[in-house]
């Protein structure tokens, strides 16, 4: 029989660095759709990279690991860096010979890492010398834009013609026997509460939630489940919620999320996962820019006000409390949220199942 081993192709191989948390793998899905149909690709990230993505992307191979560059605090002092576990990774990486590197982030530090894998072709966003890194540099198509846009010119700059379409996932792959019985017997239109955040200063207060759900349930009927933080902020309001949702995978929060009529939440990786399976969301922002950092798409609404003329310090507040959230009184904000929602239905984003019979228009 003859050998037919020199038909075979190889694929180029393509790195892609995304180190950072849920809201910003999920901007990274367009470029990824693309990278996918020409590349053999190996994602580096978090643990939780593999749980959000492979569902949606089953061809791409995940490497965790936790940079000690993106800790919020602590991230300078490099002798408490694991150094054995970041040149053991550079040295599994270099070993693959791969064709493309990219990153997002204007951070040399990753550009660093690219370099040093020997990649053969870095293509990313140069901060003054990690140009030195970088033998494809990419330029931005605006100066100030979202990290989505950042990711499609990224994705331009490696040759992929379709970059216009928006993050996404493929929701129905992630659909779980658990999530089927969490909401077995809901039949009301579902909405979720994430009151918590990774970064406390972006956490809007408890109480400011409780009014806002208080005036939710006087114009809206609706089921209403609770997703506390794992350090227990948010159960504060479970009182006015019908069910509290037990601990959540990744995959399972995705599975949640994609069955939401909305969602109500803080500046946080959620907002960014229903966004993906095209639910709305009602957002507050604060210490953040959501120029950069909102949901993509015109579905959601940004509870944001100036407040603090500092803002945005990009979670590093410079007071002892969080003025741009605690000075964003919810009887300010109310008006536009309900204005949003009533919008939403008109449009068909939303359902007209959600309104009280006493408000619905005749």
């Amino acid at each position: 029989m003859a050998d037919d081993s020199s038909n075979i192709t190889h694929r180029p191989k393509l790195l892609v660095l995304e180190l950072w948390g849920l809201g910003d793998l999920t901007f990274a899905t367009p470029m990824l759709r693309a990278a996918v149909e020409r590349y053999d690709v190996t994602l580096v990230g978090k643990a939780h990279a593999q749980p959000l993505l492979a569902s949606t992307f089953p061809q791409i191979r995940f490497i965790a690991y936790d940079a000690p560059w993106t800790a919020y605090r602590g991230k300078y002092r490099l002798w408490a860096w694991r150094w054995p576990l970041l040149l053991g990774l550079i040295s599994r990486l270099r070993r693959e010979r791969f064709d493309a590197a990219v990153s997002v982030r204007n951070d040399p530090r990753d550009h660093l890492v690219m370099w040093l894998t020997c990649a053969r072709q870095r293509y990313g966003f140069p901060w003054k010398t990690s140009t030195y890194f970088l033998n494809r540099p990419a330029k931005r198509s605006r100066p100030k834009q979202h990290k989505v846009e950042d990711w499609c010119d990224l994705g331009r700059a490696l040759g992929f013609a379709k970059m216009d379409d928006g993050p996404r996932l493929d929701h129905a792959k992630y659909r779980s026997a658990k999530v089927d019985a969490l909401f077995a017997n809901v039949t009301k239109p579902l909405v979720v509460l994430h009151p918590g955040a990774r970064i406390p200063v972006r956490r809007w207060p408890e109480a400011y939630f409780e009014k806002i759900v208080r005036k939710l349930r006087e114009v809206f009927d609706f089921h209403l489940a609770l997703i506390p933080d794992l350090d227990g902020y948010g159960l504060g309001l479970a009182p006015l919620c019908d069910q509290v949702l037990p601990a959540l995978g990744v995959n399972e929060l995705v599975d949640v999320l994609g069955r939401v009529e909305f969602l109500v939440c803080n500046d946080s990786g959620p907002g960014h996962l229903a966004a993906c399976c095209g639910r709305p969301s009602v957002v507050v922002f604060g210490p953040t820019d959501p120029d950069w950092f909102r949901p993509w798409g015109d579905i959601h609404h940004l509870v944001i006000r100036d407040i603090c003329p500092w803002r945005p310090c990009f979670d590093y507040c410079l007071f002892q409390e969080p003025y741009c959230m605690t000075k964003l009184l919810p009887d300010a904000v109310w008006p536009e949220i309900y204005e949003h929602l009533r919008t939403q239905i008109g449009r068909g984003v939303l359902t007209s199942r959600l309104l009280h019979e006493s408000v619905k228009q005749p």
